[in-house]
């Protein structure tokens, strides 16, 4: 009995097949290796600014790239507390601006996709030729513009001509991924009753939200490292965005190294963790998008 037992058992470990990821890794160790060899690249920076942050000034120009004790954990307390208003400032500016520039897009790429009419696709392509103009040729006008219409020095000239200037991008986008929508589906809703901006709410975007996310993620983003039309159009110190704040910061804190990458670190740490929350639908909206296209 000890003797077949024995035997069935090293059958089934003979037949046991390796996991999936051990074969995808068997197959493609050259990629991964690769891959690896790049992260670790990327890495080295974000460790070395990390490392820099808990330093003293003293300690930063004696050992500039070693690890150095004690860690002085007060410079990220310093650099939150020049930080905290751009961040909120930011954060405001940010939500402000992607809810309202996907609203937009969205309703214009479902018009486009969906209707029918006179000269859809010559207006289509004529407000997509608005992306082939280089936008430091408009800045200019875009500054005096603004100042003309009271904007300046306020939240909504960081707020209006970003809407006004992203959307297109993100219209040719969802038409894309409106378009490829199944008609069956919405011609169901139809049937059912549901009238224009019911399929729009109801069926059309909630099917859209890895696209969706993936915009916002990317408006977000955006918006998150502007620093030059604030730069030009805002002097009031409590309206700075985060981007500006850190390029102000060596005024505001003084030479002082380690707090100044502890602000560079304290502005990433957003980002970073809005890609966290939203990475599987980020993938998923490229793929599909890719897809799309």
């Amino acid at each position: 009995m000890t003797t077949i037992a024995m035997d069935d058992r090293s059958r089934l470990m003979r037949t046991r097949r390796p996991p999936e990821w051990l074969k995808s890794l068997r197959h493609d160790w050259a990629i991964h290796l690769f891959l690896g060899i790049g992260l670790l690249f990327s890495a080295i920076p974000i460790f070395f600014m990390l490392n820099i942050s808990v330093k003293s000034q003293g300690q930063f120009i004696t050992n500039p790239l070693g690890v150095t004790a004690p860690l002085q954990w007060d410079n990220w307390l310093i650099a939150f507390n020049v930080l905290k208003r751009s961040l909120l400032n930011t954060t405001l500016i940010a939500l402000v601006v992607t809810v309202l520039s996907l609203t937009i897009a969205s309703l214009g790429a479902y018009v486009f996709a969906r209707f029918r009419f006179p000269g859809r696709e010559l207006l289509f392509w004529l407000v997509l030729g608005i992306l082939f103009i280089p936008g430091i040729l408009t800045f200019a006008t875009r500054v005096v513009l603004v100042s003309n219409l009271g904007l300046y020095n306020t939240y909504w000239v960081m707020i209006i001509p970003v809407v006004a200037g992203t959307q297109i991008f993100e219209m040719f986008v969802l038409r894309a991924f409106f378009t490829g929508l199944p008609e069956e589906v919405l011609e169901a809703a139809r049937v059912d009753g549901a009238g224009v901006l019911a399929v729009f709410t109801r069926i059309v975007l909630p099917m859209s939200r890895p696209i969706l996310a993936t915009l916002a993620v990317l408006r977000v983003i955006d918006v998150w490292n502007e620093w030059l039309w604030p730069l030009v159009t805002v002097s009031d110190a409590r309206l700075r965005p985060l981007a500006l704040q850190v390029f102000w910061l060596q005024s505001d804190m003084g030479a002082h190294v380690g707090r100044q990458m502890a602000g560079y670190a304290l502005a990433t740490i957003p980002l970073l963790i809005l890609f966290f929350l939203f990475s599987k639908q980020f993938v998923e909206g490229l793929t599909s998008g890719a897809i799309k296209w």
